[in-house]
């Protein structure tokens, strides 16, 4: 498995901060399918990162340029479900051959205080190695699915023919301020094609 980058960030209710519950949009994001994406439609977020809505298609739009993509970070942490998020981010690029797609948020905490908050979601089975908290899944061509990958089958392997689809919690990158000490990342990395996107962000098919 490829841990390239990913994030994921939310925290506890403290003051200086808004707040929201949204648990369903969270436990929504964390599947990181066709419905992950409107998490940024949501109360509280909506006002942070620019986008906007047309057919059902969400289009993003502002931001600042990283090394990878474009981020939203927000003048004042916004606390949902008891993660502390500082920003978000949205990248798609080719690197040697294979297409890397990653978003997510910036986060307050740090991964481990992350993953014991996430741990509370169903169905976010995040495993630990290497510092980063992982649910690797790789595309089967033929059940048209993300499955779970097996470790014993692609473990240093490099993914050449299909691709995989990572929920990551890992360190937020150096360069952003202090503030942000995690991120929550959802990622699909390799020879992605249009039927993978028609079930992980189908805004990006053309």
């Amino acid at each position: 498995m490829k841990m390239h980058r990913l994030f994921i960030s939310l925290t506890a209710l403290a003051t200086c901060t808004s707040s929201f519950a949204a648990a369903p949009a969270l436990q929504s994001f964390l599947a990181c399918d066709q419905n992950s994406l409107a998490v940024v439609s949501q109360p509280g977020l909506k006002e942070r990162v620019a986008h906007k809505v047309e057919n059902g298609k969400i289009t993003l739009s502002g931001g600042t340029k990283s090394d990878m993509g474009q981020r939203w970070m927000f003048d004042t942490p916004l606390t949902l479900d008891g993660m502390t998020l500082t920003g978000f981010f949205a990248e798609d690029q080719d690197l040697m051959g294979s297409r890397i797609i990653n978003w997510g948020f910036y986060t307050e905490q740090a991964p481990d205080a992350l993953y014991a908050q996430l741990s509370k979601v169903p169905g976010t089975e995040l495993e630990k190695a290497n510092g980063i908290y992982a649910r690797a899944q790789i595309w089967s061509h033929k059940q048209s699915a993300w499955v779970p990958e097996g470790g014993d089958d692609n473990a240093g392997k490099l993914v050449t023919d299909t691709a995989e689809r990572i929920l990551m919690v890992e360190p937020a990158p150096s360069d952003l301020a202090k503030t942000s000490n995690g991120m929550i990342t959802c990622s699909v990395q390799g020879a992605v094609s249009a039927a993978m996107l028609k079930i992980t962000r189908p805004d990006l098919i053309k």
